[in-house]
């Protein structure tokens, strides 16, 4: 047994982690547990959270079915859904550590309606050189870290005080500030203080679930409703704002031209 655990610790390694018993919502049925040698593409065996022996578990089905989502590498955190008709058989499998990190879409900004032309007209009768420097698409998404955490991805800083004269805006950026897995399904909880700063109680709190679609490496798809989200993969947050933040510094180095 000692040997069997060390052989899954000891490949434990950057941000990897154990999900905390205190951390588990209430209704969550999924367990969890660590990766260990002889997981293959038929068998999961799992070191359960709570301790005890390794367990084995057939996923021969859930891997024909593609619900198997990331790559189950050894010594990684996953979530499991075992088939209730057989308790021996995880009917979905989700690699925690591999859903772990910065996930980004991209979006366009949409041109404004001026008091005489449309949103329309206004996006035909602009330059190619103001759609250069305006319609510059933005990386929006989420980080998601140990304990649940979340930040938003996307919100950038303005650098001109002055009345927004921009001709395009964006979307509003979702801010997810948690995260649980809660029976198989993604949940994305929104922030806890309301636009005055009050806090939101709890039971209030917006979220927002999906089913996963997809899970690898470098990207993931999620069905949230009737829509398919799909999001590649960022080295951190900090590069895919740097990316928003440069196109906001060359918005407003134009518009500070104009004035």
């Amino acid at each position: 047994m000692t040997l069997f655990v060390a052989a899954c610790a000891d490949k434990v390694e950057g941000d990897k982690g154990a999900i905390d018993n205190d951390e588990r919502v209430k209704g969550d049925h999924t367990i969890y547990g660590l990766a260990c040698d002889g997981t293959s593409d038929s068998t999961l065996v799992l070191l359960p959270n709570e301790g005890g022996d390794p367990v084995s578990y057939d996923i021969l089905n859930a891997t024909r079915n593609k619900q198997i989502f990331g790559s189950l590498s050894i010594g990684d955190w996953v979530g499991l859904m075992v088939n209730p008709k057989n308790k021996k058989e995880a009917t979905m499998v989700v690699d925690l550590d591999e859903l772990k990190g910065t996930w980004t879409f991209q979006v366009i900004p949409k041109v404004k309606p001026t008091p005489t032309m449309t949103a329309e007209e206004a996006e035909a009768a602009m330059s190619d050189s103001m759609k250069a420097i305006y319609m510059v698409p933005r990386e929006y998404g989420f980080t998601l870290k140990r304990h649940y955490q979340a930040s938003p991805v996307g919100r950038i800083i303005k650098e001109s005080t002055l009345n927004d004269d921009s001709p395009v805006t964006y979307p509003q950026v979702t801010v997810y500030t948690s995260w649980h897995i809660i029976n198989g399904r993604l949940y994305l909880y929104k922030d806890t203080v309301d636009d005055n700063g009050k806090r939101i109680p709890q039971n209030k709190v917006g979220y927002d679930d999906g089913t996963f679609v997809y899970l690898g490496t470098d990207s993931m798809a999620a069905l949230f409703g009737k829509k398919v989200m799909q999001y590649h993969r960022k080295a951190n947050a900090m590069e895919a704002n740097a990316q928003a933040q440069a196109a906001e510094h060359k918005a407003s180095a134009a518009d500070t031209i104009k004035k």
